[in-house]
């Protein structure tokens, strides 16, 4: 009767095998992304994003502020303008 052979006893080709397959599967585990890291991930995605959105918004409104004040220059302008027409075509010119 033949012995098995013992787990130690291998043969150079197996060896190579066996390394083969760590390699690739190192390879694999290596290459690939957790859920939490994913998560990670998009969430830093997302806060730039949003940091870029809030960054844009605030211009937006200091435009709009500024527009609202040079509204408001031009309205006060024009109503002087209109009240000053308005005496001269009524005859109550404020002198």
């Amino acid at each position: 009767m033949t012995q098995a052979r013992e787990p130690n006893d291998r043969t150079p080709g197996l060896d190579r095998e066996l390394l083969s397959l760590n390699r690739r599967i190192t390879r694999l585990e290596d290459s690939q992304i957790t859920g939490r890291e994913l998560k990670e991930s998009f969430g830093r995605v997302y806060d730039g994003l949003e940091d870029l959105m809030n960054q844009r918004l605030d211009l937006i409104e200091q435009r709009f502020d500024r527009l609202d004040g040079e509204i408001a220059g031009m309205r006060s302008e024009l109503n002087g303008k209109f009240d000053t027409i308005m005496g001269y075509l009524t005859g109550m010119q404020n002198s």
